[in-house]
């Protein structure tokens, strides 16, 4: 599809209900990403005052936000990046399975809170995956499964996921080769506005992947320095477009589409290679 420049239609239903984890653990205790220097601490009382933001903005923006407390999970500093817990389907969860050992134990939290909540839960201890930061619904109906695969997500997720997310409706995961380091999840290169467009850096993505996305949907390319102020990495809540402060291009163009872009600053959680989308989930 070619990139579009018309207004656009009703923009996605994105996110009744999102899961957020508090950040009480929230710090730089190790590297497993590009973003993270060890020699910048965290500020954590800026950093919940930043999570805070976000949670009222989505508020605002009408979504109903889940808070999960961290409870017990002091040595899992990244569970505030709730997106990575897993990718839901109606009542079912396919669980993540961190690639580093550093994140491997939130899945138990993670489990608890979606069993607790009526989930069912699946998942697959032998494939690597990184939940809904690498799994983003897109696409006609809402029915292509953006699916990164790279660093932290195996190829072989993609059949697994496909299989025991299935509920008998007509979808598909599409896999999508991550090929620069510092956009190590897909949510990180790539963001569905609604059914027809998607915000996403061309870079982030081998050849073949960029053209099977461009079947899928209409792509809006996002230059290289927005990219890597992690423009990709927001949270669509009906036609609203929440994001890290300081994208003034890409928003403009958005603003010019009928969308309202809200910006916050997620600055501390970036020092970990995260920002809005990596703290939120949508169930």
């Amino acid at each position: 599809m070619a990139s579009s420049s018309a207004p656009l239609k009703e923009a996605v239903k994105a996110a009744k209900r999102i899961l957020m984890c508090r950040p009480t653990h929230f710090q730089l205790s190790y590297s497993i990403n590009p973003w993270m220097d060890m020699r910048r601490g965290v500020n954590r009382p800026k950093a919940m005052e930043q999570w805070e933001m976000l949670k009222t903005t989505l508020e605002g923006c009408g979504a109903r936000v889940e808070v999960m407390e961290a409870d017990g999970a002091d040595s899992f500093p990244d569970m505030v990046f709730s997106a990575n817990a897993a990718v839901v389907k109606g009542n079912r969860a396919y669980l993540a399975n961190f690639a580093h050992p550093e994140r491997k134990g939130e899945r138990y939290f993670f489990e608890q809170w979606f069993t607790n909540n009526g989930y069912e839960c699946v998942g697959n201890l032998d494939i690597v995956f990184e939940g809904a930061g690498d799994a983003l619904w897109g696409g006609a109906g809402n029915r292509t499964l953006f699916t990164g695969v790279g660093p932290r997500t195996d190829v072989r997720a993609l059949k697994d996921i496909t299989e025991k997310l299935n509920d008998g409706s007509s979808w598909k995961a599409l896999g999508c080769r991550l090929v620069d380091p510092r956009f190590y999840h897909i949510d990180t290169a790539f963001c569905p506005l609604n059914e027809e467009l998607a915000i996403y850096y061309p870079y982030a993505f081998d050849h073949l992947s960029q053209h099977n996305m461009h079947n899928e949907t209409d792509l809006l390319p996002v230059c290289d320095k927005e990219a890597r102020n992690f423009a990709c990495n927001a949270v669509v809540v009906g036609r609203n477009v929440v994001m890290h402060q300081g994208n003034d291009e890409i928003a403009g163009k958005l603003e010019k589409l009928g969308f309202s872009v809200k910006f916050v600053d997620m600055s501390e959680f970036i020092k970990s290679g995260g920002s809005a989308k990596c703290c939120t989930l949508a169930i």
